[in-house]
């Protein structure tokens, strides 16, 4: 139940969720990492987190001691349904009755949006106990534990990169933020690029897929901001995740001060890439109070005419006089070994 609250509750993502559980097993993972400890040699300390058990810490950059709570991979369940529905509405719509009352609930509207089958499937979900019994049954059936051997979200990837000391992703071009946004700019730009030259040119693309299907969207906005953290730490910039500007989440929000702000979002080429384009990142502009911003589009094969759509979006402002968000795409497709390469 507590996996379905970022659908049933706007606003509610992974954070809020995995939030919600650690605050509920918090004396259990604390013995868990005490005991690991203990039998480690790494030294514990006495914390205000729980009663009885003692943690390992570490010193921040401000001198800060900060707890550690060690969490078993075993336990860790992605939770694809908090941030993109449309996990849980294939999971239910496996289910014929599910699948035939949400149709009929939609019967009306001939090409319905994104926002009209939510709002049906949570309709038919909710519309009697019976019926949310069918609904949890097929979402259940479509829930596993994690598996870093697949690493559908990049986490073991991105512990990887950060563990290797990001070779190859050293930046000696000085910045001087105290020019403002364009400035940020420019140093945004260049984490992209550099994300960009390791997935084309390099071998990082391989961790973006699984088998012959791309990963899901959280794994290169996870190894991106693996890089991007390490410019922003060299330059004193900072590098918001999932920053919400009061309308959802923008991926990434870059920032100095108060008013030079930059955002970048990031999509995969099979999703809603001209809504996101043409929508969605100007609303995230607006309540940042900001024009400056990087569209990202990670291809992997399949963008179609989106790239032509967005183009055409943006000239049309230029010849308007407005500021049109830079667009950058990623070739994110499968390649041959370097080796096989013409």
């Amino acid at each position: 139940m507590i996996s379905l609250m970022g659908f049933f509750e706007e606003d509610v993502g992974p954070d809020t969720i995995s939030d919600l559980t650690t605050t509920v097993i918090v004396e259990d993972l604390a013995a868990i990492t005490e005991a690991f400890c203990l039998t480690n040699g790494v030294p514990l300390l006495e914390t205000g987190v729980v009663t009885n058990h003692k943690l390992p810490q570490f010193k921040t950059t401000s001198g800060h001691m900060v707890p550690i709570i060690l969490v078993p991979e075993d336990i860790v369940r992605a939770l694809p349904i908090a941030n993109d529905w449309s996990d849980i509405e294939r999971a239910a719509m496996e289910n014929a009755r599910i699948r035939d009352r949400v149709n009929q609930l939609l019967g009306g509207i001939i090409r319905p949006t994104v926002v009209d089958r939510k709002h049906a499937l949570r309709g038919a979900a909710l519309e009697s106990p019976e019926e949310f019994n069918f609904f949890l049954a097929a979402v259940k059936a479509n829930v596993s534990n994690y598996d870093p051997n697949l690493d559908a979200l990049g986490y073991y990837r991105l512990k990887g990169i950060i563990a290797d000391g990001f070779p190859g992703l050293k930046q000696t071009s000085p910045y001087d933020l105290k020019l403002g946004p364009n400035e940020i700019m420019r140093v945004v730009r260049d984490t992209v690029e550099q994300f960009k030259r390791h997935v084309e040119a390099g071998n990082l693309w391989e961790e973006l897929w699984l088998g012959d299907k791309p990963k899901k969207e959280r794994a290169s906005q996870l190894i991106y901001y693996a890089i991007a953290d390490a410019f922003c730490k060299a330059n004193d910039l900072d590098i918001s995740p999932e920053a919400n500007m009061g309308g959802g989440p923008i991926d990434f929000k870059f920032s100095s001060g108060y008013s030079a702000r930059v955002l970048v979002e990031m999509k995969r080429s099979g999703g809603t890439v001209v809504h996101g384009y043409e929508k969605q990142l100007e609303f995230y502009k607006d309540a940042s109070q900001t024009e400056f911003a990087l569209f990202v589009i990670m291809d992997y094969g399949d963008l179609g005419m989106k790239l032509n759509e967005i183009r055409r979006i943006q000239k049309a402002r230029w010849e308007a006089g407005e500021r049109a968000s830079e667009i950058i795409v990623i070739d994110a497709r499968r390649k041959e070994s370097a080796s096989k390469r013409q």
